[in-house]
């Protein structure tokens, strides 16, 4: 059993390997190893590597360029380094294979939410929405933002005519306005 279980231990038990990458992409963004470029894009900024989670999501990101928070997901998702944690902590009976924590790690968990005080701590145990700094949901969480395209069905006047906001917004919320201005 491992002696003293690290952050990616409790993130694991927490919320699975979902919360394992979270807890990487924070790590990294507060190192400042990774870097949000724009909300929902990231950049590697320091490729140092101190634990094999967190080299894979750093392999996840890329070296060239710019990747969106969804596509590092997805790839460090399918990573063996971010699964074997989920795997180790079934072997040490600190995680069940169906149902979540074991008593064991139930207990673990217990121990770990006393006394978060540090981001990465906190997404680990509770999760990116839990995080004080609302800066790091927004480079973490929020997707990228891309412009709409005027297509059918979307009135030209609301695509980028109308300003920065229209990035934001969907095309289902574009459609929906544009209907309701018809009524």
């Amino acid at each position: 059993m491992t002696p003293q279980p690290d952050v990616y231990d409790v993130a694991c038990l927490a919320g699975g390997t979902q919360r394992v990458v979270d807890t990487a992409l924070v790590a990294l963004v507060v190192t400042g190893r990774v870097r949000a470029v724009a909300p929902g894009e990231l950049q590697v900024a320091d490729a140092r590597r101190r634990h094999p989670v967190e080299a894979a999501v750093l392999d996840a990101v890329g070296t060239r360029g710019r990747r969106s928070v969804e596509t590092v997901r997805w790839r460090a998702l399918g990573d063996d380094r971010v699964t074997g944690v989920a795997r180790r902590l079934r072997h040490e009976g600190l995680l069940g294979r169906l149902v979540g924590p074991t008593a064991a790690g139930r207990r673990l968990l217990r121990e770990a939410r006393a006394g978060v005080a540090d981001p990465v701590r906190r997404v680990a145990v509770d999760g990116l929405r839990r995080l004080d700094d609302p800066a790091l949901p927004v480079a973490v969480l929020d997707p990228p933002r891309r412009p709409v395209v005027p297509g059918v069905g979307t009135p030209w006047e609301l695509t980028f005519a109308d300003g920065y906001d229209v990035a934001r917004r969907t095309r289902e919320q574009l459609l929906a306005h544009h209907l309701e201005g018809r009524a």
